[in-house]
């Protein structure tokens, strides 16, 4: 009798997981910086260990240079395609911007002619 018991509860322990599995759904999520690192063409960057006169040597002047921070001091340079961080003076890591990719606009409606009547008519 306790084993027809026991099988029988295990049985609808397996079904009712069963059930809930299939029911279950995944919802798809999109990270778009990484679709975005497939098309974008390679740049070069700043390598760790380069000193701040190399990067501006090699790379030029940056559009923003952000002051140090904290302890170690961190500081970063911003360019167009990157930013560099240094501690001190030395270069400690480099990544690639995000650049949106261009949205394109969706077309206003324009005005019809009926349209503009019957508000000239209301008006009236």
């Amino acid at each position: 009798m306790f084993r027809i018991k026991f099988i029988s509860c295990s049985l609808s322990l397996v079904l009712a997981t069963a059930f809930h599995i299939q029911c279950a759904h995944a919802e798809e999520i999109r990270i778009p910086v990484g679709e975005q690192a497939k098309t974008r063409p390679a740049v070069d960057t700043p390598t760790k260990g380069m000193s701040k006169e190399r990067v501006k040597s090699l790379f030029g002047e940056p559009l923003e240079e952000v002051p140090a921070k904290g302890q170690p001091p961190i500081s970063r340079w911003k360019y167009q395609e990157f930013t560099v961080y240094f501690d001190s003076n030395t270069v400690i890591h480099c990544v690639r911007n995000f650049h949106p990719k261009a949205q394109l606009a969706e077309p206003q409606p324009a005005a019809t002619p009926a349209a503009e009547n019957s508000s000239e008519n209301a008006a009236q």
